[in-house]
């Protein structure tokens, strides 16, 4: 899920402004810019993403994990020497301000530079729910321009080269294929759907449980039973999208007593059962949501 809400572009892409063997000039080109105004900090380009947006702007979790770190930078791990910065995923100490470090399921992401975060170290969270507010932080009593770093740390060797740089890849595929803002789902929403609202929502699970069998389907034909998540993604997304932000923030209780908004629910239709059974499964969710709002689904 990105980050924050897509009207905010990207400024600086992964990879961009090398800075090795790149002059400084206050008044030359945008790199050399950088390089006069913080040195060679990114020898082999950007190891992340730049989203420009405004101080206090809502941070969410790009997915589901286990807080590593949340405080600034200044207060990380390790001196300046190599196995110095591998004690602190190979960051700057006075370069990302107030940063969060979330080990997600493969990869470590940060996000950095930010103005304020209620996380601590231990804490976990869900894709989508918010983590922190967006800043212009760098290091207690410095700041730069107001903007979001994000890295995806994938290799913690830290390799420079093949498309890495410090280990890190570019981000933003795994921001996935919304163009949502993402909802926080701390608090259950309690207000009540209106008749267009719940029109939308009922034709919606109809046509996804309806794009899920035929796809499911398809796959037992091909001899291999596995949900095709790419697709089911941008069909989710793209309908998402459409809805407002009362179905969205919509609570749902599962069995068990958890509960999650609509979002996070349907994330669980590309869960894929285990073993043992303890993954809930795509017709037992659109099940439970019919029964919530006590409409029927049908399948082709």
């Amino acid at each position: 899920m990105r980050p924050v809400s897509d009207a905010f572009g990207v400024t600086q892409a992964f990879g961009s402004y090398a800075t090795a063997g790149i002059a400084p000039d206050p008044n030359g080109t945008e790199v050399q810019q950088l390089v006069a105004a913080y040195g060679n900090y990114q020898p082999y380009g950007h190891a992340g993403c730049d989203i420009g947006c405004p101080i206090g702007t809502p941070v969410h979790a790009i997915a589901s994990g286990a807080v590593l770190w949340a405080d600034w930078g200044t207060n990380l791990p390790g001196d300046e020497t190599d196995a110095g910065y591998r004690q602190r995923w190979y960051l700057y100490k006075t370069f990302p301000g107030i940063v969060v470090v979330i080990q997600h399921d493969g990869w470590i992401g940060v996000y950095a530079h930010l103005s304020e975060t209620p996380l601590n170290p231990g804490d976990t969270v869900t894709e989508g729910q918010q983590i922190a507010l967006s800043g212009n932080t760098r290091a207690p009593g410095v700041t730069l321009g107001a903007h979001l770093h994000v890295e995806a740390l994938i290799d913690n060797s830290y390799p420079s080269g093949n498309g890495l740089i410090y280990g890190r890849t570019d981000p933003t595929p795994y921001f996935g294929f919304g163009a949502l803002t993402p909802q926080s789902i701390d608090t259950p929403q309690e207000d009540a759907l209106t008749p267009e609202q719940m029109q939308e929502l009922k034709q919606f699970i109809q046509e996804d449980a309806e794009a899920r069998h035929l796809a499911t389907r398809k796959a037992v034909i091909d001899g291999v039973y596995e949900f095709t998540t790419t697709l089911f993604k941008q069909y989710h997304a793209a309908a998402l999208n459409e809805l407002p932000a009362a179905t969205l923030n919509k609570q749902f209780t599962l069995t068990g007593g958890t509960s999650t908004n609509l979002s996070g629910l349907l994330d669980q239709l590309h869960s894929r059962p285990s073993a043992g059974g303890s993954v809930v499964s795509g017709e037992d969710v659109a099940a439970a949501i019919a029964d919530h709002l006590n409409i029927q689904i049908t399948k082709k």
